[in-house]
């Protein structure tokens, strides 16, 4: 196939598309709906299911992980990836329908597609089934040959070290896992490249899944180089859309937002009106990009596969016509009215989730980490005279019994030092060197105890202490409670653990004191536990989060928040406290908050989708 024959694919394909777009728009519509409705209750179901199998309300963090890495977990993921799998074929195998029958000179409508796929439906979702099958008997070997290279070159020490100091066994692995997984995508596109016209078989030729994906490799023999520029096409095209389309609201929003800055009144339905464009646009990228490849690979499929094509496209047409809808001025009206009332609803919605008034606790992660190397005296200092509420340490188990405050599980990240925490004494550990990293005028830093930071901290500022497990921990709940009632500090003192075992061990030694679940994921209700607060990643701090919890006693706290648009934005939601390693920003945030008027919080809370929030400082570890 010559440039000009793979060119005229995607130019006839896009001109079908054009003229077809209305029923393209309802059928990408209907199949969105469809996957809301499959995957809303089945992902409510499963995620009942493991809970029902975990006797807890929710799980988090750590508990996901291994149930992911569980049989169960794997099977979970495989069903939803089908499913998924499952859905875009249907609406792949509705635009194709379309497209072949336009090719041929037959108008299909929607219903007419929609019929023509569900007569289908079982051959489908049969051949879905097979591809993910197929994708996943690929993609294992690689991807555990790539779990294999990052455990032994990457697991001697803490991942933290890896990631922030970037060794050479780092750099190694990451070639080694890069080249495989570039391998693995080859070869994958290879295979999905003669599998393009396995379904248009299924449909229009009558061929059994199983024997599509074979008959599909026959076909696309020879022409996998012009299919392949055919569908490299379709991809500029469709990223050339998608960032004029969402580029094009972006400006909008910028250039018309300010104008009304001084009127909340008229700036609510604005913003509403903005939040409702972007999601429009969003939705239409998706419609061009799914409507787009059906059509191109049904171009496609006329050109080279013709012979195969046995069902009469034109025959359905005639048993049911094909009825598409018109831009009519009354329907272009009450497009409008919809347009408007849904501005003023999303506008609204905005404004519900956000608070006026600022009772917001700041909380200096790991110690003020912005300005003093982390969990260090001098950082516990510094979110002092930064006028932090609370202090954020970390608490591990020496092989001696004691408590010191320190992160990673060994000090290969803050010192080049070969040893894990359990396995050095108090004083092994003092002699390392934590402060120089940072910067040579910290070089005196070093571990200190759960002790030094309590008594630093007395009648300063409160702590909130975190339990970190590595599996090696001995009496770490009873040894803090004891240090910190011999300080006689359990009025100033917070216990938080992402492992919820390790809190409610805290729960049946002192049932009075206030402990926290720390979590960045989360399945089922975290409100529903019995904790006191909650400590969640910001992809996590919604309003109607903020709002759950709040209903069932339980405070909010965010982290880690380290610039002023986030900060912001965290205190906007209404959430109690936001965890930073920069403190004093956090304070100049709330400070500047307190002269805002309505209009401008809501700008700022808006800010997200229509400015770019400032750079951030680059931070060696921003986890919790």
């Amino acid at each position: 196939m010559t440039t000009h024959e793979h060119t005229s694919i995607w130019r006839e394909s896009l001109q079908r598309l054009l003229q077809d777009w209305q029923q393209v728009f309802t059928l990408h519509l209907a199949y969105t709906a469809l996957g809301i409705i499959l995957f809303t209750p089945l992902v409510a179901l499963i995620s009942r299911l493991l809970l029902g199998l975990s006797d807890q309300p929710a799980l988090a963090d750590q508990d996901i992980a291994w149930f992911l890495l569980s049989p169960a977990g794997i099977a979970a993921l495989v069903f939803l990836a089908g499913l998924t799998i499952a859905i875009i074929g249907f609406e792949q195998a509705s635009l194709m329908t379309m497209g072949t029958g336009h090719a041929q000179g037959s108008h299909i409508g929607t219903s007419s597609a929609l019929h023509f796929t569900a007569l289908r439906a079982y051959s489908i979702f049969v051949f879905a089934v097979r591809l993910v099958v197929r994708v996943l008997l690929l993609t294992l070997p690689f991807v555990a040959a790539s779990g294999a290279i990052a455990w032994f070159l990457l697991s001697t020490y803490d991942i933290n070290y890896y990631l922030a100091e970037q060794p050479a066994e780092f750099w190694i692995a990451a070639v080694m896992i890069g080249l495989l997984l570039l391998a693995m995508l080859l070869i994958l596109v290879s295979k999905l490249l003669a599998w393009s016209m396995a379904l248009p078989l299924v449909l229009f030729a009558g061929i059994v899944p199983a024997k599509s994906f074979a008959r599909s490799e026959r076909l696309t023999r020879g022409h996998k180089r012009q299919l392949l520029k055919t569908l490299a096409i379709w991809a500029l095209l469709v990223f050339i859309f998608s960032t004029l389309v969402l580029g094009i609201v972006q400006l909008l929003g910028s250039w018309l937002a300010p104008k009304f800055f001084d009127s909340i009144d008229w700036l609510v339905p604005v913003l509403g009106g903005l939040v409702a464009l972007w999601m429009l646009g969003n939705f239409v990228v998706t419609v061009f990009a799914a409507g787009s490849l059906g059509y191109t690979l049904a171009g496609f499929y006329q050109q080279y596969c013709a012979t195969e094509v046995h069902t009469d496209l034109g025959a359905m047409t005639r048993e049911q016509p094909a009825r598409g809808w018109r831009l009519s001025a009354p329907l272009l009206t009450l497009m409008l009215a919809a347009a408007v009332v849904s501005a003023i609803l999303v506008g609204n919605w905005l404004v519900d989730g956000i608070q006026i008034k600022d009772t917001v606790t700041v909380v200096a992660h790991r110690g003020a980490a912005g300005r003093a190397p982390e969990n260090t005296l001098a950082s516990i200092r510094a979110a002092i005279e930064d006028a932090s509420d609370w202090v954020e340490i970390d608490v591990q188990e020496t092989v001696d019994g004691e408590v010191v405050v320190i992160h990673d599980s060994d000090f290969m990240k803050l010192a080049g030092v070969d040893l894990k925490v359990w396995d050095g004494t108090l004083e092994q550990i003092r002699d390392i060197d934590i402060g120089s990293w940072f910067d040579p005028q910290f070089s005196a830093e070093r571990v200190p105890t759960l002790a030094e930071v309590l008594e630093e901290a007395k009648g300063k500022a409160r702590v909130v202490i975190e339990l970190k497990y590595y599996g090696h921990d001995q009496q770490l709940e009873q040894r803090v409670v004891d240090i910190v009632e011999q300080l006689g500090m359990t009025d100033e003192v917070a216990i938080m653990s992402l492992k919820y075992e390790g809190v409610q061990k805290i729960r049946a030694l002192r049932p009075d004191w206030t402990i926290g679940l720390l979590s960045a994921k989360a399945i089922g209700d975290l409100s529903s536990l019995d904790v006191d607060f909650l400590a969640v990643a910001m992809g996590m701090a919604s309003p109607g989060f903020v709002r759950r919890s709040h209903e069932q006693g339980k405070q909010v706290f965010v982290w880690t928040v380290n610039d002023a648009v986030s900060l912001s934005r965290m205190m906007s939601l209404g959430v109690d406290g936001v965890i930073s390693d920069e403190p004093a920003l956090a304070r100049e945030v709330i400070a500047d908050r307190a002269g805002l008027n309505s209009a401008e919080r809501l700008l700022m809370h808006t800010a997200i989708l229509f400015g770019k929030p400032e750079p951030q400082r680059h931070y060696r570890d921003e986890s919790p």
